[in-house]
């Protein structure tokens, strides 16, 4: 039998136990106006400098701020934004078509000047934006008019229309008068939102910008609340602090539905939890065998159904199902300790020692979920301590600066739903967020990504995935439900890219 799984049934003492303190903390949830809204998510963002981040939660509410090229509609599928329209030009020469008569929210217009500027941003290399592998591919960008930009890229780039839903556009001339960090305190873009405040892990404010293109949010003003503990997000829905809360315990769905005034939302997400396997740094967690025997060891199905109460789904290898290039075909990894000490002893790994960091607040049940990964891992002989780091940005800086432990608890989505997003940043050689190193992966990486056949790409995916697969750099996860709390003054539906567009919330 696998190790326990520690119950999470304590919750409810520390939602009482929070209650009273939220309530001198916070005001009440649109108590500045009837369409004002708090929405409290796990962590705060890193940055408002939207080029310096690729964390979704940061990106969220980066959104409400900056637009982007193009973007996905409640169906994920891809349409207009500050691009009108795009074709294939020639076959490494993109077209894009963009927005006229839009303007920052300093009155500064956007143009093609804007895109250019944008893009070699992220590239500048003292810049080191956690971005730029996204966008590998593109040599240049040239102008062709006011309103005309063509990608030049490198290689043929059949993922350009989806890695437009990730170029988000900033001011050329209010970034060069204030420079860099000025641009990140007090953020400017095209966005439906206007910046108004960052308390820094306190409160993010922005205000309906409605002069925005699309026309006027329902929403007047907004609220972006970090609150890390679970407790206390589901007393901030309760007493009305807060109007939206995400990561929702699954042992609180119940309590929540029977809340007055609120409900649960649920949608199967993009984003896909995983541990890595930090496989650069050599010794044992270089052997491809100790690296399956990890796998073999954790019980992910019962982890799921114990912690998570079923809301969740396993992935194979390096990709959720809801992402195009996924292949269901490819086995799980079953749970086989008798298999994972015979791989163990195959190494000469008989009594090896590991340590597993993961964050606490950022995906649901995160910590719960490491401990009871660490406690298999220790019960079926690789001893395994669990380190847990609170701070969100030192945590992420651990990876982007491959300064992990041997095992990193990792979660991935990004709204361009494109498979070599999912593939590239985080195992590509050389990547910000990559662990792993192995030429053979590198190598159907490029040709997935310039292969313009629909097809032929698909089949190189295909192999990707299992190579990826059979050669484990990563303890396979599961792919997550998405869990919102809602307040119901609130008419909103969760989307499946893990977004919170506030334009989409009426009242």
């Amino acid at each position: 039998m696998p190790t326990p799984i520690r119950s999470v049934t304590m919750l409810a003492a520390v939602v009482a136990a929070t209650l009273a303190a939220h309530l001198a903390a916070l005001p009440a949830a649109g108590a500045a106006g009837e369409r004002d809204i708090t929405v409290a998510q796990g962590i705060d963002a890193e940055f408002l400098d939207v080029q310096m981040t690729n964390n979704i939660v940061t990106l969220i509410i980066n959104t409400s701020i900056y637009d982007t090229l193009l973007t996905r509609d409640k169906q994920l599928q891809l349409v207009p934004n500050l691009a009108v329209a795009y074709k294939l030009v020639s076959e490494k020469v993109w077209e894009v078509k963009l927005r006229q008569g839009v303007k920052f929210h300093n009155g500064e217009p956007f143009d093609a000047g804007a895109v250019k500027f944008s893009f070699e941003r992220i590239n500048r290399p003292d810049f080191k934006s956690p971005q730029k592998g996204w966008f590998g591919p593109i040599d240049h960008v040239e102008i062709v008019d006011a309103f005309t930009v063509r990608f030049h890229t490198k290689v043929p780039d059949p993922a350009m229309p989806a890695r437009m839903t990730l170029m988000y556009q900033l001011a050329p001339k209010y970034v060069a008068q204030v420079g860099d960090v000025q641009a990140n305190l007090k953020p400017v873009g095209t966005g439906p939102f206007r910046f108004v405040e960052w308390q820094k892990n306190e409160r993010i404010v922005v205000e309906a910008n409605d002069a925005h293109w699309s026309g006027k949010p329902a929403v007047r003003r907004a609220t972006w609340r970090p609150i890390p503990e679970l407790g206390a997000r589901i007393a901030a829905l309760q007493t009305g602090q807060a109007d939206l809360i995400v990561n929702v315990p699954p042992d609180q769905l119940q309590t929540l539905t029977a809340t007055k005034n609120v409900r649960v939302e649920k949608i199967p997400s993009c984003r896909i939890i995983y541990f890595g396997i930090a496989q650069i740094k050599g010794g044992p967690l270089g052997d491809r065998r100790v690296r399956q025997a990890i796998n073999y060891a954790v019980d992910v199905q019962g982890i799921i159904d114990s912690v998570l109460l079923g809301n969740g789904k396993r992935i194979n290898s390096s990709m959720p199902p809801n992402v195009w290039g996924y292949d269901p075909s490819i086995p799980l990894y079953e749970y086989n300790p008798t298999r994972a000490k015979e791989l163990l002893a195959a190494a000469g790994q008989t009594s090896l020692a590991l340590t597993l960091q993961a964050p606490n607040g950022r995906w649901a049940m995160d910590k719960d979920i490491a401990q009871a990964v660490a406690g298999q891992l220790t019960e079926n002989g690789i001893k395994t301590n669990v380190k847990i780091i609170g701070e969100w940005g030192s945590y992420v800086r651990s990876v982007l600066d491959h300064k992990t432990e041997d095992i990193f608890m990792n979660g991935w989505c990004l709204p361009s739903l494109e498979p070599d997003h999912w593939v590239t940043p985080n195992l590509h050689t050389g990547e910000p967020v990559s662990q792993y190193s192995n030429p053979e992966v590198d190598k159907l990486m490029e040709q997935a990504r310039a292969e313009m056949n629909t097809d032929k790409r698909k089949q190189l995916y295909g192999q990707l995935l299992r190579l990826i697969h059979d050669d484990a750099p990563w303890l396979f996860g599961y792919q997550q439900m998405d869990i919102y709390g809602v307040s119901n003054r609130l008419k909103w539906t969760p989307r499946g890219d893990e977004s919170i567009r506030l334009p989409e919330i009426s009242f």
